[in-house]
Parts: structure tokens; C-alpha cells; sequence
């Protein structure tokens, strides 16, 4: 494990070394060329946090960490530069609420836990987010909401992120037509929701007492407690600080045919699913993490879904 560990960032440093070097160059770029170079380097800090979350199992904690921070703070450093050198763009809808915060460059991945204070995370810009914020007691269907517009013409095809905040004993349905990437969500208690495959990661925080049905590529979660999460995901989950975590896999909550075309959408394989492959990133032993467990056959309701989704239809 050792010399796979050792090679692997051998590998990753090259590439991270790359980054930092374009990074550093970005504001010697003539202004025409600036929006392609982040657009690269978004994509590049994707792919090199693709292959982190993939190889977590078999590399070894020390250089886990080092991997991980790495990406944060490449992530924070194009944040920044994107704020300094293009300026905020107007957008012609309105949404509901007028305020919110600016999509980061990329999401990453939380270090696990260490003696250095983690650094904060940039705020993020929800402006173009499709989101529902700051609500209590209601159903929320996300074919209510306006789609943001990038004035391309392509919205309808384009996936678009979710952010869901501040939300308390909610229903919160986001099956529609309308593909979705990553979906952040914060602070929500006692809700239930429902989330179709997307193409991007599911980031969770600070949430309590809630039902989550999602499938999606990556899945990260930080402290949250007493959850039910109903899962598919094709790489080994994260959960950080959490404690009372119970995983099933993700059920039949569509017909057969327009969740296969929803699974193919999303290019998320059907066949591999790791909602039992949990890292728990306060648990590093070899023993099984006091902090989460699989459901029992039954304490599964696979009812949950179909309840939630007949609202809508």
C-alpha cells in the first residue's frame, strides 16, 4: 500500500505543480484569453479531485490529507482570481430571494482531521444556482423555479446546480426534466428529499434529522447527524463530524424506463453503487466506525419516495 500510495503522488504532484504554475500565470494573460484558462483549470482541478476521492481507499492517510488540502487551497487560490480578474456578471431573472453567494471554481474535498486549523471556505455565489432557501413547513418542487439563464440558448440541456439552505421540516422534490450537477445543501432539519441522478456530487452540512434519496458520482458530508440516507454513488462516500449516519442503497423511485434514462443522463453507472463503502474521515482505524451503519431490512421504507414525488405529478 505504501509504494501504490507513493506513486500516486508522484503522479498527483506533477500535476498540481502544473496547476500552481498556470495559476500563477493567469494574470499575465491577456483579458480575452482569461475566461478559457479558468474554464481549463476548473476542469483540471475536477479531474485531479476525481482521482483523490477514487483512490482514498488505498492511499495512506498522511498523504490522503496532503492530497485533499492541496486541491482546497488550488480551489480557494482560482476562486479568488476569478473574483479579481472577471467581473460579476448581470443576469435578466429574478429570482425569489435577492440574496446568495457566487459558485466557487470547484468544490473540495474536507481534510480529514488534523492538529493545523482547517482553512474557511469561500462563500459560495448561488446566483446562477437553482435553489430554495430560508423556508419552513412546506413542499418544494424545483420545476417552481426559474432556470438561470447563461445566454446561450442551451439552458434546457445544460445541468445546473442546486443549492438547498436554511430549510426546516420540509418536503423537497428535485425529479424533473431538467438535469442537475452538484447539489449543496446546509442547515436543514427534519426534511425529506428526494434528488434524481445528477452528473455532479451531493455536499452535505450541518443538517439533522433528515431523510436523503440521491444518486450521484461523489457524495461528502459534514457535520450531520441522525440521518437516513437512501444512496447510489459510484465512488466511496465521505462523511466528516457526523455522527448516527444510517445508509441504504437507493430504490426504485421512478418507473424502470425514466430512471434508466435519468441514470444515463447523469453517466452514472447503475451497476456500481458504494452507499456501503462510507469513509468516515474521524475514523481511521481498520474496525467499523461507530459513527455510521447500514440500515436494517426493517427500518427501509421504500414508500418514501413515491409519497414524496406524488405531489408533483
Amino acid at each position: 500500500m505504501a509504494d501504490i500510495s507513493r506513486d500516486f503522488r508522484s503522479v498527483f504532484d506533477v500535476e498540481k505543480q502544473s496547476i500552481e504554475n498556470a495559476l500563477t500565470g493567469l494574470e499575465k494573460l491577456p483579458k480575452t484569453d482569461i475566461q478559457v484558462a479558468i474554464d481549463s483549470l476548473v476542469q483540471r482541478i475536477h479531474a485531479l479531485e476525481k482521482t483523490v476521492t477514487d483512490k482514498i481507499s488505498i492511499l495512506a492517510p498522511f498523504d490522503a490529507r496532503m492530497c485533499i488540502e492541496a486541491i482546497k487551497s488550488m480551489s480557494e487560490q482560482l476562486n479568488q482570481l476569478r473574483t479579481k480578474l472577471i467581473p460579476k456578471q448581470k443576469f435578466s431573472f429574478k429570482s425569489r430571494k435577492t440574496t446568495g453567494a457566487s459558485s466557487p471554481a470547484v468544490s473540495s474535498l474536507s481534510s480529514p482531521p488534523s492538529a493545523t486549523p482547517k482553512p474557511t471556505a469561500p462563500a459560495l455565489d448561488y446566483s446562477q444556482f437553482m435553489r430554495f432557501e430560508d423556508r419552513s413547513g412546506e413542499h418544494l418542487f424545483i420545476g417552481t423555479l426559474p432556470v438561470p439563464s447563461s445566454g446561450t440558448g442551451q439552458e434546457v440541456f445544460m445541468a445546473k446546480d442546486v443549492a438547498l439552505t436554511n430549510l426546516t421540516d420540509c418536503t423537497i422534490n428535485l425529479v424533473h426534466d431538467i438535469p442537475l450537477g452538484a447539489i449543496h445543501i446546509k442547515n436543514l432539519k427534519h426534511c425529506t428529499l428526494v434528488i434524481p441522478p445528477v452528473s455532479g456530487s451531493i455536499l452535505l452540512h450541518d443538517c439533522e434529522g433528515c431523510t436523503l434519496i440521491g444518486a450521484c458520482h461523489q457524495s461528502r458530508m459534514h457535520t450531520s447527524s441522525n440521518m437516513n440516507i437512501y444512496l447510489h454513488v459510484t465512488s466511496e462516500p465521505i462523511i466528516e463530524d457526523c455522527t448516527d449516519m444510517r445508509f441504504a442503497p437507493y430504490g426504485q423511485i421512478l418507473p424502470a424506463e425514466q430512471l434508466d434514462r435519468l441514470f444515463e443522463t447523469a453517466q452514472l453507472s447503475k451497476e456500481k453503487n458504494f452507499y456501503d463503502k462510507v469513509k468516515d474521515f474521524n475514523w481511521l482505524r481498520q474496525q467499523q466506525s461507530p459513527n455510521w451503519r447500514l440500515m436494517e431490512p426493517s427500518e427501509i421504507q421504500p414508500e418514501i419516495a413515491a409519497q414524496l414525488l406524488r405531489n408533483d405529478r
